[in-house]
């Protein structure tokens, strides 16, 4: 009897370290509104996609912590901390194989800005590839465009890009539709840009560290799924006023 009981207790001590390391997971975010952002009067991480994410984490029993980061120090972290994760960003073939994902959890429709009173005119997205193209350090979109033979300006964050396009200093500026205005009201320059060109639609995903366990990954996809489905995703849209 001693002997049987000190194999149980030997099997549970085996299997501590694995239930423990499942207990926080670390989430990361990319200051990108109106998906993720931190409410600058009150310090909270918002947006519909943070949203989308903490209702994955309560319906799976989750409870995370959750802060913001750069895009650099984000994918660092995730690819290197267990139980880490970072959203919300597209999933390209040069990330895929280094990463567990969660997803799609949303569309993002990305577009060329330009300056109001610029009077060139671009039938299509093609027609820009003489010109400087302003993206941001790490961004998938702006290496694509840089492969492709596109003539991509890289500022430090993707907040300098307003700034950088009214002043002459880019021609046109790559970015997500929504976040690109979000950004532009925010720095006051809403009212000098207008999209000139549509690049493309992308999907938005979650990326974890590769060692996460993959049953949690297929059950958080597995609610994401259940989110799209029963309407909670559009609530999520309607209160930020994306639909």
């Amino acid at each position: 009897m001693k002997a049987q009981t000190l194999i149980i207790l030997s099997a549970g001590l085996i299997t501590l370290p694995s239930i423990a390391l499942a207990e926080t997971l670390h989430l990361l975010i990319q200051e990108y509104a109106p998906f993720s952002y931190t409410e600058p009067k009150t310090g909270e991480i918002r947006g519909f996609v943070t949203d989308k994410i903490m209702e994955i984490m309560r319906r799976a029993g989750e409870t995370p912590d959750i802060s913001s980061t750069s895009l650099a120090r984000g994918l660092n972290a995730t690819l290197n901390d267990d139980n880490t994760c970072l959203f919300a960003f597209r999933r390209t073939p040069e990330r895929e194989n280094s990463f567990k994902w969660v997803g799609p959890l949303t569309n993002d429709n990305w577009v060329l800005y330009g300056r109001k009173n610029d009077s060139r005119v671009l039938k299509k997205f093609e027609d820009a590839k003489p010109y400087s193209i302003g993206s941001y350090k790490n961004a998938a979109t702006g290496i694509q465009l840089t492969e492709q033979g596109y003539h991509v300006a890289f500022a430090s964050e993707d907040d300098d890009n307003p700034r950088l396009l009214v002043n002459k200093r880019i021609d046109y500026w790559v970015v997500s539709e929504l976040h690109g205005m979000s950004l532009a009201q925010q720095l006051g320059f809403a009212e000098d840009i207008v999209r000139v060109a549509r690049y493309k639609n992308i999907e938005l995903n979650m990326l974890c560290n590769i060692r996460m366990d993959k049953q949690r990954i297929d059950l958080f996809n597995k609610i994401n799924r259940e989110l799209d489905n029963d309407g909670t995703m559009e609530k999520l849209m309607r209160k930020y006023g994306t639909r």
